[in-house]
């Protein structure tokens, strides 16, 4: 099978500071990997090398064996979507019109009914249809977000980027957000998820694979299972953990430091 993603030997540094050393890993199709790491481990600079918003000082990135480098902006859009870390754009436009944003790798002339379908079921796959005719910036933070994971979707792009997309998002929203990016990378041939994450038990909930960076490296790349060790944990957040395996139905459940001592009590 051809890798979706692949990256060799990504370095990037701020002036004198090494954010980024060496970075390897490759992703198949429906793949989805979470990245995991403290605040500053390099986590939203990974995404932001690959998708080219900030320039690699070495290495490679390569989707279906093509170097990133050779697309244009165009050709980029339609390989990788991406939802940042925080929405700062406050559009004054319904939320409809930004979702069909999304579309625009794949408008020529004018919007086409095609593309309004597909923002049409976009909106009422992700459950937006309560509030897809109000105003982008008359929607809460967690709202703006969801909809924007929207505009990545109907975007149709063969690798979703994501810089914690749930962060603004409360816990319903949080696991029903993430089922429905399981559901579309599952069900897809050519379609993979990369995705930077803090919450440890959504990660592993919801994650074929994870990245665990610190300083500057991948220390530990494979399932969840095999990653969220409690030395891992610790080496990298400094914690203590305790690992409840999976079982049955019931993904794995990593508890930390204090939910240990309720457990105790």
């Amino acid at each position: 099978m051809t890798e979706l993603l692949s990256v060799k030997d990504l370095s990037f540094n701020w002036g004198e500071n090494e954010v980024l050393k060496g970075i390897n890993f490759t992703i198949q199709p429906r793949e989805i990997v979470a990245i995991l790491g403290v605040n500053g481990a390099g986590k939203s600079t990974l995404i932001k090398c690959i998708n080219r918003i900030i320039k690699m000082d070495s290495g490679s990135v390569k989707v279906f064996s093509n170097d990133l480098q050779s697309f244009n902006l165009i050709g980029l859009s339609k390989l990788m979507s991406y939802v940042p870390q925080s929405v700062r754009s406050s559009f004054g436009i319904d939320v409809f019109d930004v979702v069909l944003l999304g579309r625009r790798p794949h408008i020529t002339w004018r919007v086409s009914t095609r593309d309004r379908n597909i923002v049409s079921e976009t909106i009422r796959f992700l459950s937006l249809e309560e509030f897809a005719f109000r105003r982008f910036d008359q929607l809460s933070g967690g709202e703006r977000q969801r909809v924007i994971i929207a505009k990545a979707v109907a975007q149709d792009a063969n690798l979703i980027l994501m810089d914690e997309p749930t962060s603004d998002l409360d816990l319903k929203n949080q696991i029903g957000t993430m089922k429905s990016i399981k559901q579309i990378i599952s069900q897809s041939q050519d379609k993979a998820a990369l995705i930077a994450i803090h919450d440890i038990n959504i990660a592993a909930k919801f994650a074929d694979r994870i990245l665990l960076l610190h300083e500057g490296k991948i220390v530990s790349n494979g399932t969840p299972s095999g990653v969220l060790t409690p030395e891992n944990i610790a080496t990298v957040f400094g914690v203590t953990s305790q690992i409840i395996p999976s079982k049955g139905d019931k993904p794995m459940r990593i508890l930390i430091e204090d939910e240990l001592q309720e457990e105790n009590e």
